[in-house]
């Protein structure tokens, strides 16, 4: 009588130790229950990686002028009233440091309803209108990444199968770790001329290694948005204050409510001091030059009905790796700086929350890291089917 095997839980081999036994174990356990969500996590994180590079492929016709006047160009608050006239209030407008690039205006809301325009900032007229399809479609990825389109219990679902990701990517090293030199080559190259469960078995063992560090910030970086305790970990880790406030902590609230009430009643003394005088977008730019260190995109959310300043975000790729680093100006509506805050100024902890998400997306360093990024994404979509293999064949 043939004995069966337990798919879940096999011996342990001959000077195996019970650690790397163990390791196995966990390995097998956490990538069997995660492996979809991982698989569908990787596959449109891989997607939405090349979000910018794709949506400009397809805006491609608005995205230039063809011959740009530097000496000519129409104000920003003329542009803001054309766009106004035609679409609507205009929330945020982009202004890109290449002179041959059209300005692009959103009225686009929190709830992704609006539209955005490109503009020739040389004669100012409407160049084109951004396809919102694509937007559409890249948000319904973006939801699929993070919510697993089923809300907050979906982004538990998404961040407890990403945690068990963390986990099974160091199992996974461990278990990769080889006993001797000549065991290192072969744990390092694919034989593709061998069988083809053989030539499975090193895609998943060989491609994970390669990508595994990758991977395993890409999760974490992943968790930081999905956990309050991991961002907690990661702030306090960094430096930072813890940020999680309980019912209980009231000196922290009486502090946060204090706080609020002092802002508030400086915007009032604000508002009253200027009475009806508003600045221009235009005064506030020329007041922001001084403050940039070098070009970059330049992104300006504008005053609403429940917004009563001026947030200017501009994106400057400095270092040695090119890292893209955001400086932040805040105006209040008569024109007056309310807050400046360099990148380079900032504690580490303050730096990576700025960060965090490109740091998450590979943006952080333009094309070559969202390249990089894609590559690994992809390996992440393959280890849950090669190691689904590995583990049926042995069943």
């Amino acid at each position: 009588m043939i004995q069966k095997r337990n798919p879940l839980l096999r011996k342990r081999r001959k000077k195996e130790s019970v650690f790397k036994y163990s390791m196995a174990l966990l390995h097998l356990w956490l990538g069997l229950l995660s492996s979809v969500v991982v698989f569908i996590v990787c596959l449109s994180g891989s997607i939405y990686a090349f979000k910018q590079q794709i949506e400009d492929w397809i805006n491609s016709e608005s995205l230039h002028v063809a011959h740009p006047y530097e000496d000519r160009v129409i104000s920003s608050d003329t542009l803001l009233l054309r766009f106004e006239k035609r679409f609507g209030r205009p929330t945020t407008m982009w202004v890109y440091p290449e002179s041959d690039r059209t300005v692009l205006i959103s009225s686009l809301s929190r709830e992704g309803t609006g539209v955005s325009a490109y503009f020739d900032p040389y004669t100012g007229n409407v160049v084109g209108v951004k396809n919102q399809n694509a937007s559409a479609f890249f948000a319904w990825v973006l939801d699929l990444h993070r919510f697993l389109l089923a809300g907050d219990v979906g982004k538990f679902v998404n961040g407890t199968a990403v945690l068990m990701m963390v986990l099974m990517l160091v199992s996974g090293l461990v278990l990769w770790i080889p006993k001797n030199l000549k065991q290192l080559k072969k744990s390092l190259l694919i034989k593709w001329r061998a069988k083809l469960l053989r030539v499975n078995y090193d895609l998943h063992k060989v491609l994970g290694f390669y990508a595994a560090l990758l991977l395993l910030f890409m999760a974490i970086t992943g968790l930081y948005v999905s956990f309050t305790w991991v961002k907690n970990a990661v702030i306090v880790g960094l430096g930072g204050d813890s940020i999680i406030i309980s019912e209980s902590n009231l000196a922290i609230k009486a502090q946060l409510a204090q706080s609020f009430e002092s802002v508030m009643g400086s915007l009032v003394t604000e508002q009253q001091s200027a009475g009806d005088s508003v600045a221009s977008l235009s005064y506030v730019l020329t007041q922001a030059q001084s403050h940039f260190s070098s070009t970059g995109l330049l992104t300006i959310n504008l005053p609403n009905e429940n917004i009563n300043n001026y947030t200017l975000t501009h994106l400057s790729a400095e270092g040695v790796l090119g890292f893209y680093t955001p400086d932040v100006l805040e105006f209040s509506l008569n024109g007056n700086l309310r807050k400046l805050v360099h990148f380079s100024d900032l504690p580490l902890h303050e730096q990576f929350k700025a960060i965090a998400k490109p740091l998450h997306t590979g943006e952080i360093m333009g094309l070559p890291s969202i390249i990089f990024y894609f590559i690994a994404s992809l390996i992440g979509c393959s280890l849950p089917v090669t190691g689904f293999i590995i583990w049926w064949r042995r069943v």
